[in-house]
């Protein structure tokens, strides 16, 4: 049964309709003196209430038969389905066959007897073992349908040996024959195999009210199998316009040629400090426990501040509550299992972990590998600690069939530990050539949904956690912190009319933080270090608690038919600037055809300055700073071709200001301020503009796929703030290319394509060298002035599945640059940096692996 709703909200169909009147076709008189039979495929509308709306056929069987069956389907009853526990209309499939029937005497039936029930059993999915609702069971001249819990029951079935047929669009067809004796009742369980597992399952479900121009949503099915992100939703965003490549493929997000801090991701409306791990392979959080991710590229709603660039909305899903399910991974990177089902009533829970052992080969690919390809950089950094990291969470949740509330706790957490050897520190006269750094977070989550009415929802999320870091140059240069963070989100969504719902609320965040640092001073740029400077170390042990409160109100208004306008404002105040902002925004968007949407969006944004590099530290940064700002501006459309297949196009504008420049440290803007100056001024400026391009796919029965293309350029303030120049993560021109497609037996493949412009860099053009120290001191050239080669990589996945009764097997390939190009990522230099060589990003990667589901 192939169910389909337009309800807003979660869209979760949460009780299937169950066939409750039956009336039986008029069998065609002209077809019963021919002998002859067949079966009817039907959609069929159902209201709210369960009754049949409209029913129209979609497998004829000839047209008498099909005037039959329709006419008797328009007298069927169902029992109402429900979407989040409320009835909703939904659409659904239904095949009627006649049979040729045997002339039947009819016979008086003993007082009080009902009718004989001699077969039941229960459909379940093979590989998965999760009940089949809407299945319709054939045996002789009966039939059943299952219910939402797979069960059914037939009445009546003929003694001896009778062929069963279970029948549904979205599985296999299903045929064996039972033998029903005399006084006997037949019960089976049957494990019917699905037609397309997995990731190409279609299910259309009702979507959120859509309040951002710039967004773009990811479903899990999509997810798990775009090649070169080993199945890792938060890596796919990765490859989507606006996003621009970080350097040696990490994990930061650079979103429209912002810094990693502009960026917030939100894990069930909770910050999370520390999206990817070590390499960025993996993100923190198990994609797999995700129900949906969005991404929004910029010009987001009130919703959410404290950001001036791109939004990640990750959602968790509801844990299994129809069977004990869980899967096993294991791969050459790290081995990640879950485990989830139901717990009583209505309460389920989800446990999940991953553990890497990339220590294990890591430091043979830097020791062997690049320098195969890169001799020069053979003793670029070696590893004392290797890479290694873990994530867990754990989830409790009650979720009523009435789907009113819903509560849920969550603990999740990551950890992350790393150190390398640098042989040749060229910026420390010191010596100091060892770099440690250890990352930890750790998040206690209480969430509830409520429902009051159809008009009046509240939505809260809660939380609480500890975080640790530690950074170490040396034995001597350290950074050690630890924060206690909280955070509460509590927010109304009222439908105060048909044409206009609104939402308000409060986000609150109070961060507690405790440090302890140790550093030297830094030296201008182009000078030799001062010996005795280097020496000389700064000390700041501090306890500051970062208390931020907000309000926000936003608002979806329909005044015309195809026109939606979503206006908001958000007021923040941060108790440590000693400063408060208000952001206005606003959205529209206007669909004078079904196939076409024009947007727009207009918006002010503000966050407060990068606390975690020192900027707001009255030692190593300037306390006075202001909150860095931004104003955005959107225009786009989107033509929609077909279902599957819609085109996005859309140009931006973000002017930037009040950044927080650095005024001595080396490599950074105005060197000419007297050292008597703070670290950091707000006098930045900055400006990003271009065009995203989005074709895209939608997932179908056998292929999904996109191109996004993204013409940007991005610029910030340079020699003294007196000029435009390329930013740091300037990249004009970014090409993805992906597509997935599945074939016969359960095969599966997939490739990327990306083509991106080459990294900027700062030229070295010459050096100093201090007879003292015994060592060269590079002297740099103006600041990003070289483009390196542009980047172009191929990747490969191929995956098959082998389908047990009670549980599946996935062997998967991911081959990541499988043209082995040797990309270029940087410079390296010798000793006197009289040469240089391309520092290249790893070749090709075979990514292995196996993951069992059950």
């Amino acid at each position: 049964m192939l169910l389909s709703q337009a309800d807003a909200g979660s869209g979760v169909l949460t009780r299937a309709p169950t066939l409750l009147k039956q009336v039986e076709a008029a069998y065609p008189a002209d077809a019963l003196d021919a002998g002859t039979g067949g079966t009817v495929v039907m959609e069929i509308d159902l209201g709210p209430d369960g009754t049949v709306t409209e029913a129209r056929v979609v497998g004829s069987a000839g047209q008498s038969f099909d005037q039959s069956a329709l006419a008797a389907v328009k007298q069927f009853v169902f029992s109402p389905a429900e979407v989040d526990g409320l009835p909703a209309a939904v659409r659904l499939q239904y095949s009627y066959t006649f049979f040729l029937k045997a002339e039947v005497h009819q016979v008086t039936p003993a007082p009080d007897a009902g009718p004989l029930v001699n077969f039941s059993g229960v459909l379940v999915e093979r590989g998965t073992r999760l009940p089949i609702s809407g299945a319709q069971v054939v045996v002789a001249e009966q039939e059943a349908v299952s219910d939402e819990k797979g069960r059914f029951t037939v009445t009546e079935v003929p003694l001896g040996t009778q062929r069963v047929v279970v029948i549904h669009p979205e599985y296999q067809r299903y045929e064996v024959s039972e033998d029903f004796a005399e006084g006997a009742r037949t019960d089976v369980t049957y494990y019917v195999r699905r037609k397309v597992y997995g990731a190409f399952e279609t299910v259309v479900r009702g979507q959120r009210e859509r309040k951002e121009v710039a967004q773009v949503s990811l479903r899990q099915e999509e997810i798990r199998l775009i090649p070169g992100t080993n199945g890792d939703a938060f890596k796919v965003v990765q490859n989507l316009p606006g996003v621009a490549r970080s350097p040696f493929g990490l994990g930061q997000l650079v979103v429209r040629g912002g810094k990693g801090w502009d960026t917030r991701t939100y894990v069930d409306n909770i910050l999370i400090p520390q999206l990817f791990h070590f390499g960025g392979l993996y993100a923190t959080f198990n994609s797999t426990l995700l129900e949906s991710l969005n991404f929004s590229a910029g010009n987001f709603g009130t919703e959410y501040g404290r950001a001036i660039g791109g939004l990640v909305k990750a959602d968790v899903r509801t844990p299994s509550t129809k069977g004990y399910h869980g899967f096993v991974d294991v791969n050459v990177v790290d081995t990640s299992l879950a485990f989830e089902g139901p717990i009583g009533g209505d309460w389920s829970f989800s446990v999940s972990g991953r553990r890497s052992y990339i220590d294990a080969f890591l430091p043979f690919v830097f020791d062997k590998i690049i320098p195969l390809f890169a001799p020069q950089a053979r003793n670029a950094l070696s590893f004392t600690v290797a890479p290694r990291y873990y994530d867990y969470q754990v989830r409790v949740e009650r979720r009523p069939r009435n789907g009113k509330s819903r509560f849920f706790v969550m603990l999740f957490g990551s950890d992350d530990k790393l150190a390398i050897l640098v042989p040749n520190p060229a910026l420390d006269p010191e010596g100091r050539g060892t770099f440690g750094t250890s990352i930890n977070y750790n998040r206690l989550v209480v969430g509830l949904d409520y429902a009051f009415s159809d008009r009046l929802k509240l939505v809260s999320r809660n939380s609480v956690g500890l975080d640790t870091l530690d950074l170490s140059l040396g034995t001597d240069i350290y950074v050690h912190g630890a924060q206690y963070p909280v955070q509460l989100r509590e927010s109304l969504a009222i439908t105060a009319l048909d044409s206009l719902h609104v939402t308000a609320g409060i986000d609150f965040s109070l961060l507690p933080v405790r440090s302890d640092s140790q550093s030297i001073q830094l030296p201008k740029l182009n000078r030799i270090p001062d010996p005795f400077l280097s020496r000389q170390l700064t000390v700041e042990k501090t306890t500051t608690v970062y208390t931020q409160p907000a309000v926000f109100v936003e608002g979806v208004w329909t005044p015309l038919t195809g026109l939606k306008v979503v206006p908001g404002v958000r007021a923040d105040y941060d108790f440590n600037l000693k400063k408060g902002w208000v952001d206005p925004r606003v959205a529209l968007f206007f669909t004078p055809w079904d196939d076409i949407t024009f947007k727009a969006a207009v918006g002010l944004y503000h966050q407060p300055p990068d606390y975690r590099f020192g900027q707001l530290s009255k030692v190593f940064g300037n306390p006075d700073l202001k909150p860095e700002g931004a104003r955005q501006y959107m225009v786009g459309v989107e033509k929609h071709f077909s279902d599957a297949v819609s085109l996005d196009v859309q140009g931006y504008y973000k002017d930037l200001f009040d950044q927080a420049r650095a005024t001595l440290a080396p490599g950074f803007g105005d060197t000419s301020m007297a050292a008597a100056q703070p670290k950091f001024l707000s006098i930045g400026y900055g400006r990003s503009y271009g065009v995203e391009i989005l074709l895209r796919h939608q997932l179908t029965r056998n292929f999904f796929g996109w191109v996004a293309y993204s013409l940007s350029r991005t610029e910030r303030d340079f020699r003294g703030g007196t000029t435009y120049a390329a930013s740091q993560y300037d990249q004009p021109h970014n090409l993805i290319v992906i597509a997935s497609y599945k074939l016969p037996w359960d095969f599966i493949v997939g490739g990327r394509v990306r083509f991106v412009s080459g990294p900027l860099n700062t030229p070295t053009v010459g050096a100093i060298y201090d007879s003292n120290g015994n060592y060269y001191y590079p002297l740099q050239g103006a600041e990003n002035s070289r483009r390196l080669p542009d980047f172009f990589q191929l990747d490969v996945r191929i995956d098959k599945r082998f389908v047990f009764k009670d549980w599946m097997l996935s062997l998967y390939l991911d081959l990541q640059n499988a043209t082995n190009r040797q990309n270029v990522e940087g410079v390296v230099n010798n000793f006197n940096y009289t040469k240089e060589a391309y520092l290249t990003g790893l070749p090709i990667l075979p990514v292995l692996g196996l993951k069992a589901e059950w």
